[in-house]
């Protein structure tokens, strides 16, 4: 598991590479954050899981949004209520809603997980949600790293979790301090909740 808050305090993320600032933290929301908004993809109450250091939890609030906004790194959360105000900032784990949210954002977050935890994340997001909420989801898709993820595990991940994949494609997110690098490729996963009750009827 990655020391993300040692890494918020100046601590390698990868062992052997020197920490050169954070490099989700771009000094904005993603682009495909601004776009999915611009696209209707968020409504009602949003948890954005796995902030960071919160610009895309701030940008849906100014645009109105209830946004609730999770990491476990206390150093992240910090950081983001320097930055502004109207969102309900937690330390902790999406694990501990049940119900609760209209839209799940989960941005540049699934990869950051060992490969055994990814599927009850998808699962925990999943309780977070009311049936028919939306989700909103980037993973790093860069192979041969240790945040290698392949399509079909994000795939069976999310529809084992009661999640109905709306749309699936490559795309990019912006990064910043990695020297000749300003942004990265990434699974882009539009979804939506399944109805708790087809979910079991369908469950042996």
């Amino acid at each position: 598991m990655v020391d993300f808050e040692g890494f918020y305090r100046g601590g390698e993320l990868v062992e052997g590479v020197p920490h050169a600032g954070v490099p989700w933290d771009i000094g904005g929301p993603q682009p495909v954050v601004v776009a999915w908004e611009r696209a209707g993809r968020f409504r009602g109450h949003v948890l954005d899981a796995g902030c960071g250091t919160g610009d895309n939890a701030l940008f849906l609030a100014g645009r109105g949004f209830r946004v609730t906004a999770v990491d476990i790194a206390p150093t992240a959360i910090e950081i983001a209520r320097t930055r502004g105000d109207g969102v309900e900032w937690i330390v902790g784990d999406a694990a501990a809603f049940t119900g609760q949210f209209d839209t799940v954002l989960a941005s540049a977050l699934f990869h950051c997980l060992p490969p055994d935890q990814r599927p009850g994340l998808v699962a925990a997001l999943r309780k977070a949600a009311v049936d028919g909420a939306l989700l909103n989801l980037t993973s790093l898709a860069v192979e041969g790293t240790p945040f290698d993820v392949s399509e079909p595990e994000l795939r069976t991940a999310l529809e084992d979790a009661g999640w109905e994949i709306t749309r699936f494609a490559r795309d990019v997110i912006a990064v910043a301090g990695v020297d000749g690098v300003p942004e990265l490729p990434v699974w882009v996963v539009e979804a939506t909740a399944a109805s708790r009750g087809a979910c079991a009827a369908t469950t042996p």
